[in-house]
């Protein structure tokens, strides 16, 4: 027991240097903020995947906000992956669907393995361009945030990024208070001293952004996995480590 309470410190020491490492880091290192400043460019076609299970209460929001963001109509496609949704998730998308003709294609799946990565894998049916964003059904994309994801898609040698999740209701209470400052702390010490010292940010899967082709490679949603992000990331880096993928991925500021 002795040894393993040794084992279990000396592991702990290691993470608080690490960490304090990160914090000095982003106090006063370099802060890379590769592509954020691109605004006029030749926009590529996007398809934003917006995965969904018994969303009724928030669905509406992200729709509408993605009506209204900044990015060419006729280069955005708005794909719901409704994934077996038993409440109004279906009623509401359908609307958004009729009032904004050619703009939405929703995915009704109403069968198929349980999970994210199973309903994204089957809805890769309906993605014809190269660029892919991957949403959550319950965040709020910014109006200038689809083109902070998709300019570094500029550089052939990106093959992922993430954006940063910022709660909209952190003023409401003490729970939330605590909550904005965990996430404040996870991308703004953890994540992004990773991207300032090129280490791998982790591919967060509530707002994220994937190349096409380097999905193919690393052959596509592993359906296996219950936790797609983190799968996504480690498949991504092998990649990169065989010198496919350069610079795996990068991260940017969004909200929710």
């Amino acid at each position: 027991m002795i040894v393993l309470l040794y084992i279990v410190v000396v592991m702990v020491c290691i993470y608080t240097v690490r960490h304090y490492w990160f914090t000095l880091n982003r106090l006063f290192g370099f802060q890379r903020h590769p592509y954020i400043d691109t605004d006029t460019a030749d926009w590529p076609p996007v398809t934003i995947l917006v995965a969904a299970h018994n969303e009724e209460k928030v669905v509406a929001n992200i729709l509408s906000a993605l009506m209204t963001v900044k990015y060419p109509e006729d280069k955005l496609l708005i794909i719901p992956v409704n994934d077996r949704s038993t409440d109004r998730t279906r009623e509401i998308v359908d609307e958004f669907v009729a009032k904004f003709p050619g703009r939405i294609q929703p995915f009704h799946r109403t069968e198929g393995k349980g999970g994210k990565a199973a309903a994204l894998k089957d809805a890769m049916e309906l993605v014809k361009t190269e660029v892919i964003l991957i949403f959550d059904a319950d965040y709020i994309p910014g109006a200038g945030l689809i083109k902070q994801l998709v300019a570094p898609f500029f550089d052939p040698e990106v093959g992922g990024v993430m954006g940063r999740v910022v709660p909209l209701n952190c003023g409401s209470n003490l729970l939330t208070r605590m909550l904005d400052l965990e996430r404040s702390g996870g991308y703004q010490v953890d994540q992004q001293a990773r991207m300032n010292l090129r280490l791998v940010p982790q591919h967060g899967g509530t707002v994220a952004g994937v190349r096409l082709s380097a999905l193919r490679e690393i052959g596509g949603w592993n359906d296996n996995s219950l936790t797609e992000d983190t799968d996504l990331t480690y498949r991504l880096t092998a990649l990169w480590m065989e010198d496919c993928i350069p610079e795996p991925l990068g991260m940017l500021r969004g909200s929710t």
